[in-house]
This record gives structure tokens, sequence and C-alpha cells, in this order.
């Protein structure tokens, strides 16, 4: 690796860390088994600041849901536990009542959990977008979040991945295989700094969180 790409892997992998790219014990880099976790991830971190450390806030926020419900799968949960029940994981009073009432709205639509939901259905969309002050991209997000797979979809992660490359590097312009190349370098590098640093207590690193991580900072930044 030349002394310029290793500049570049430093350089991303800060940027990386400072949006909360960090190790998270059985995730895969989606919540493709936790429905009411990728809800949770698609309304909090609409708009946030996600720059500073663990991604400013969300990233705790899901960990300690996701470690509180354990392996849960049930938009019912978020639906029915209440407001002060979520107190200790969402501390916006809005952001409870967009919560429990997108919960709602999508169980209305017939979705229980991640195997319920429908790229293709208008109905599923439209309960969670016409949630009150949640953005048209929610539904996007929420499928890439799911890892379910659609035209657009798949279009937004390449452009979210192209944009933070490039701004993390200056504006550098780099095609897909490069890009790719050094996304998968900054997995490696993140990987050896976190695993020395906890003494081999961390859970491996991996493209797949990295790529979560900057999904996460761009759809933040779209929607502010």
């Amino acid at each position: 690796m030349s002394s310029m790409a290793a500049s570049d892997v430093k350089a991303l992998a800060e940027a990386a860390a400072c949006i909360g790219a960090r190790p998270f014990k059985d995730a895969t880099g989606h919540w493709a088994n936790s429905v009411e976790i990728a809800l949770m991830d698609t309304i909090l971190s609409a708009s946030a600041v996600v720059d500073g450390a663990y991604g400013a806030g969300v990233l705790p926020r899901l960990r300690a849901y996701k470690a509180f419900r354990g392996p849960a799968d049930m938009m019912r949960l978020l639906a029915t536990m209440g407001p002060f029940a979520l107190d200790d994981f969402v501390a916006e009073q809005h952001h409870k009542e967009q919560l429990m009432n997108a919960a709602a709205a999508l169980m209305d639509a017939g979705v229980h959990a991640a195997a319920d939901v429908d790229p293709q259905s208008t109905t599923q969309r439209e309960a969670l977008v016409s949630t009150e002050g949640v953005p048209e991209l929610a539904w996007d997000y929420f499928l890439i979040m799911l890892n379910i797979n659609t035209p657009l979809g798949a279009q937004l992660r390449n452009a979210w991945l192209d944009d933070f490359v490039a701004r993390s590097l200056g504006d550098s312009k780099l095609d897909v295989a490069a890009r790719d190349v050094l996304l998968a370098e900054v997995t490696g590098l993140l990987h050896a700094e976190h695993y020395r640093k906890s003494f081999g207590r961390m859970p491996e690193f991996t493209l797949p969180q990295l790529w979560q991580a900057i999904f996460r900072s761009e759809y933040a930044r779209a929607t502010s």
C-alpha cells in the first residue's frame, strides 16, 4: 500500500470512527432480524447530528435497546411499550410519539416482524412516511436497515458510500473498485484498533458494520 493510500485509509478510518463505526456484538451491519430496531434507527437517525463520539448518541441508544430486548423481532414492542417504558432509550418526546405511532400504523399495515415487510407495498410505505415528522426518505432507509434490496436502495447505498468517501478524502474521486478496496482496508484497520484497545474483548468489526455507520450518517445528512 502506497503512502498516499495509507494516508487515505487513516483519514477515512478517522472519519468513520467519528460517525460511530464500532464493533457491535451480534450485529451484522443491518437489523434484518429486529424490525423494531430498524424502525428506531430510521426515526432517531433522521436529521440527527451524527458526528462525535459513538454517532452522537443514536447508536448507543439502539445498542442499549437491543441489549435490553434481546433477539426480539416484534413491532408490537414499540407500539405498546408506552412513553415511560421508552424513557431509558429515547429522550425526546416527539421521537417517542413517532415511534409508537409509526409502529402502530405499520402493524395495521400487516408488519409484525421483519419478514412481513414488503418493499413493494404502498400501504406499508405510507404507514411509515405519513407519521408526522417522518421524512419521505425514511422508507428507503428502513428497507436498507432491514437488508432488503431494491433498485432505489442499491442506488442510495452506492451514492452514500461515494459521498462519504469523497467528503472524508477532500472530494477525491474514486472508481467503485478502488472505493471498495479502500473501505475494506479501513475495516481491517478499525478492527485491529478496537481489538488492541479492548485487549481482544471486542467482537469483530466487519465491512457491513462500516457500511451501516456510513448509511446512517448520510441519511441523517440527507434529511437534515
